[in-house]
């Protein structure tokens, strides 16, 4: 065989799927998990080399079929895409990493436009914002920067992460949440934005973040990030400071079992936030300086079964509570949920989840978010039923079922059922 035949031939191997090592493509890009795979094993190789690039689809269709203003449906979507740089591969600063994020949002949110509507044509109802809006992927309807960030840890203790954050990338999170598609718990718990004093997904500030590993069992968690992002430029780029004072942040967290071979974890967490900023007072009109709120967050792994510890039962719960309802709109919300994984048998992956929030809206936060005499307000109660379809090539489909009432509140409407589909594929 000549030399440049034989050359071809091994390049053509090297570089073909089919001839790759398990070890080499089976596990990090693995088509179980990404619709495009490893690329021919030129991912694993970038990864290898510091590179890692991520591109995600989430659409989220759904319809009111009962109750609410109107019955209808809306679509809407996110594009989700991610650099993250090893710079110990690249430039070999030690256990640093430099992440950047852009999202694209667009269409229209069911809740606001025919649950319970900001506003209709006749102007009869004006509800102001939607707070636990049935899709979640809404919010921030433009294509801007998310995260642009350094992480980095210091020691075996201490880690830090500094410059465009997203608050709930850090703090209010869990790995459970987004099982669900309503914005109640998605994300993080919506109490704790009514006001707009801590930023998420997709909006992020500059800030930092810092953490601190005192035992197996305990972490202590600080945040100071720039409170003026819903004043700044929606592309993302603006990096002005202080147009709104600042937003402190602390979170204590207590591992029973940080689930380091997989599964839910065990865990129990107790945060603060404070913001110095200005935000408009539902009864008097005016502005009123200072909010600040409390949460208490858990998951709790009940039970895993004996052949995967990933399968099995977790819960969820979370509480809330804001301090000042003339401009918190939220002063109080609950949620409690589980997920299982893995319930039935050959659908290993797949996960039931259901999760019922309560939230009690301010009675000042009536119509326009201007405090009218005599329209109060009810505590909001919504229920979701979901089901995750892990279906390979980083496709999962999760039909929802939801039920509420007294949506966003408000006791002018019958109470809503919703179904929808959230739909995300990882290529």
């Amino acid at each position: 065989m000549k030399q440049s035949t034989l050359k071809k031939l091994l390049f053509f191997c090297l570089s073909s799927p089919l001839c790759l090592s398990p070890a080499m493509a089976a596990d990090l890009y693995a088509t179980q998990d990404y619709l495009t795979g490893d690329w021919g094993g030129y991912r694993s190789t970038m990864f290898d080399s510091g590179v890692d690039i991520a591109l995600s689809y989430t659409p989220e269709p759904a319809a009111s079929v009962s109750g609410g203003y109107n019955q209808t449906n809306t679509y809407l979507h996110n594009i989700n895409a991610a650099l993250t740089l090893d710079l110990e591969k690249i430039l070999s600063i030690k256990k640093t990493v430099f992440i950047a994020k852009y999202s694209s949002r667009s269409g229209d949110n069911l809740s606001e436009l025919y649950v319970a509507p900001g506003s209709t044509e006749n102007g009869r109802y004006e509800y102001g914002e939607y707070f636990n809006k049935s899709q979640e992927a809404f919010g921030g309807q433009t294509t801007k920067l998310v995260n642009f960030q350094i992480s980095t840890e210091i020691s075996d203790e201490w880690s830090l992460d500094f410059g465009r954050l997203v608050m709930n990338d850090l703090f209010l999170r869990s790995d459970l949440y987004c099982n669900f598609m309503n914005n109640a718990v998605c994300g993080s718990p919506k109490g704790v934005f009514t006001p707009y004093a801590l930023n998420a997904y997709p909006d992020a500030t500059v800030g930092a973040h810092v953490k601190y590993q005192a035992t197996d069992m305990f972490d202590l968690k600080l945040g100071l990030f720039d409170g003026s992002w819903t004043r700044q430029d929606s592309n993302g780029w603006d990096w002005s400071m202080g147009r709104n004072g600042v937003a402190i942040i602390g979170e204590m967290q207590l591992f029973f079992d940080r689930a380091a071979s997989g599964g839910a974890q065990q865990v129990v967490k107790l945060g603060a936030n404070y913001n110095s900023g200005d935000f408009d007072n539902f009864k008097t009109g005016e502005t009123t300086s200072g909010s600040y709120s409390v949460y208490l967050l858990s998951d709790w792994k009940l039970f895993a079964e004996e052949n995967d510890i990933n399968q099995g039962l977790a819960l969820l719960g979370s509480i809330v509570a804001n301090s000042d309802e003339e401009i918190a709109g939220l002063p109080m919300s609950y949620t409690l949920g589980f997920v299982y994984e893995g319930l039935i048998p050959t659908r290993d992956r797949d996960k039931l989840g259901f999760m019922v929030t309560i939230a009690e809206h301010s009675e000042y936060n009536t119509y326009t978010h201007d405090y009218i005499p005599g329209k109060i307000r009810g505590t909001e109660t919504l229920l979701e039923l979901t089901y995750n379809f892990r279906l390979g090539y980083g496709i999962e489909v999760m039909p929802s079922f939801q039920y509420i009432s007294n949506p966003n509140g408000s006791k002018d409407f019958d109470n809503v059922t919703v179904l929808g589909t959230k739909l995300n594929v990882n290529f």
